[in-house]
């Protein structure tokens, strides 16, 4: 809408560059002033030069001086429409970006480059532990992010403009940080700030974060025409961000078991066939191990104590094994009471040595009802197997590792086995 009237503005004046406009201004003070002289004339008759001069000069001031304003005003909304032609470009390749680090990348660089703005910073609505909304820092340009990372505000305009902009949903320009009651002056002292623009990122009239931009180093203005043009630019940002995040989270869900926030079977078998076939390529002297793991007598665990004890079991184990890996390695639920791990770079006898500790962990840990368990506590049985000695492709380790576990099973549960090569 904002752009459809611009436009219309502009059209009025036929213009298609800066000379363009001022040869039109020069046209039309020149068109009056000769129509005030042909006017005075007829009316007033013969009046002395000088008289003439006078006004000419009068009215040619007065008329020059109009179309400069409109010339100002006009190159201004020239800018704006330039500005707004480029968001629109800008929205297409938001857009197309599907995580969240990338969008904001891009939101850093155009506000920048082609915005002309010398610093950003982007706060995004989040959540603490006790379930309050608080404003986080999430992106920067031009500000060290470090110095920053930790300074959060909560929801109340007293405390700074970020929350302010955030509960009143409009943006602000601000002159003079330093002596405006409602800037922090610790957040103004820590970055500088003299003069800034800030607006709200609102998706679906929710507020989601707020952006704040200024010119540290070129010392350009910012006036009020600019508020416009980055007020439609962070809508966009806003509704971006959004659908960024939500793709992460439908992304997220889709490779994660939603009891132990494990990663799930299916993830961990592409994951194992993607990691054998880059070392087969790229690490030809590489290996990589594998542990199965099953839960003993949990059907009877299941029986004695209720499906919400069962649950419970499930994520304490899953927990123990978070805790006792890598971020290299990967802990997933294979199905039901199974668990398996993938251990990159990890000899054979590096994961038996792992295998063991995790046994010994679940054995101590005091889970509730473990002593009604046949063995008096509830434990877990593991099958190691390792690449390339056991099999070079994904399914091969895994049935590997699982006949380890039926080793360990059969010869009396809580023990860790090796199987070896079919």
């Amino acid at each position: 809408m904002v752009k459809k009237k611009i436009n219309k503005i502009l059209a009025r004046f036929y213009l298609t560059d800066e000379f363009n406009l001022s040869k039109n201004i020069f046209r039309i003070g020149v068109f009056y002033m000769i129509v005030f002289l042909l006017v005075s004339r007829y009316y007033l008759g013969f009046l002395d030069m000088g008289f003439y001069f006078i006004w000419a000069l009068a009215t040619g001031f007065i008329l020059v001086n109009v179309d400069l304003r409109n010339y100002i005003k006009i190159k201004n909304l020239t800018r704006i429409n330039k500005q707004l032609n480029y968001i629109e470009q800008l929205t297409t390749a938001l857009r197309s970006s599907t995580k969240t680090e990338d969008v904001l990348k891009l939101v850093l660089k155009n506000l920048t480059e082609e915005l002309t703005y010398d610093r950003v910073l982007i706060y995004s609505m989040e959540t603490d532990e006790k379930n309050k909304q608080l404003l986080k820092p999430i992106a920067a340009f031009g500000i060290d992010f470090d110095l920053i990372k930790d300074y959060s505000f909560k929801m109340d305009k007293n405390l700074d403009m970020v929350p302010r902009v955030a509960l009143e949903k409009k943006g602000y320009i601000i002159k003079n940080a330093q002596d405006d009651y409602r800037c922090s002056q610790q957040f103004v002292s820590m970055l500088g700030l003299k003069e800034f623009v800030i607006t709200p990122l609102i998706a679906k009239d929710i507020v989601v974060g707020v952006l704040l931009a200024d010119n540290f180093i070129n010392k350009r203005p910012i006036e009020e025409f600019d508020l416009m043009p980055l007020t439609s630019f962070s809508h966009q940002v806003a509704m971006t961000i959004e659908n960024a995040k939500l793709y992460e989270k439908i992304e997220y869900l889709a490779i994660i078991d939603g009891m132990t926030n494990l990663y799930n079977h299916r993830y961990f078998m592409e994951s194992l066939r993607d990691e054998i076939i880059r070392m087969s390529r790229y690490e030809k002297e590489a290996v990589l191990s594998v542990i199965m793991i099953d839960i003993d007598h949990f059907k009877h665990y299941n029986d004695k104590n209720g499906h919400l004890a069962g649950d419970s079991v499930l994520v304490e184990v899953g927990q123990i094994l978070k805790n006792m890996t890598r971020k290299v390695d990967m802990a997933s639920r294979y199905g039901g009471e199974e668990f398996i791990m993938m251990l990159p770079s990890t000899q054979k006898e590096g994961a038996v040595i792992l295998a063991e500790r995790i046994r010994i962990a679940v054995e101590e840990f005091p889970f509730q009802f473990g002593s009604r368990q046949p063995d008096g506590k509830l434990t877990i049985s593991l099958g190691v197997s390792t690449y390339p000695e056991d099999g070079v492709t994904g399914e091969a380790l895994v049935d590997s590792a699982d006949r380890g576990l039926y080793m360990s099973k059969t010869a009396g549960r809580n023990k860790v086995s090796v199987a070896g090569p079919k």
